[in-house]
């Protein structure tokens, strides 16, 4: 199994850094929202509300509407 072609540079394929670090925060932000539910699960109202505020703070508009979503509730 050969990927060098996968991540060669210089051609139209290859993902740019800027991508990756992007993709990186919003992966990581929509891990701190799964947490935040399940904090909310286990009863710990006040643990999901503080990890909320900083999906709020740092999210996409998507991730910041299902943080004030699940801040509301």
């Amino acid at each position: 199994l050969d990927l060098s072609k996968d991540f060669a540079s210089g051609n139209g394929d290859a993902v740019e850094d800027e991508e990756l670090v992007i993709a990186a925060d919003s992966n990581g932000l929509s891990t701190k929202l799964d947490l935040a539910r399940a904090y909310l699960d286990m009863g710990d109202d006040e643990g999901a509300r503080q990890i909320l505020d900083e999906v709020v703070a740092e999210g996409s508009e998507e991730l910041r509407a299902e943080a004030r979503t699940l801040l509301n509730r």
